[in-house]
């Protein structure tokens, strides 16, 4: 499916590209998209978008998810974790400054 709308983003651009070098552009997205200038490719799409409609839509199951969900009990186990106080952190002693921050060189201008 994500393959026919970038097959389909492509064969727009394309017919943009193509009807805007004989048109304006105003006119070149009204010829895209009015359904009546279709290229080869969006006729191809077309197809195997009518293709798709046809095709039943079936759904996969892996056996392995059914034993699974089968073997599983209804009790969930608790998680181990213990139970307790960490206790208090001691303070973070941070060294005082008692220089100034350095100052910046001062620059040239070039004009």
């Amino acid at each position: 499916m994500a393959r026919v709308a970038v097959l389909q983003l492509v064969a727009w651009t394309t017919m943009l590209h193509d009807f805007s070098r004989t048109g304006s552009l105003s006119e070149a997205v009204g010829k895209t998209f009015d359904g009546e200038h279709l290229c080869p490719l969006c006729k191809k799409i077309a197809k195997v978008r009518a293709s798709e409609e046809k095709a039943p839509a079936t759904a996969k199951t892996e056996k392995k998810a059914e034993v699974f969900i089968a073997q599983s009990s209804d009790e969930v186990p608790l998680p181990n974790c213990r139970t307790g106080a960490y206790g208090v952190t001691p303070p973070i002693l941070m060294p005082e400054r008692s220089e100034a921050p350095p100052v910046p060189v001062p620059r040239e201008f070039v004009s």
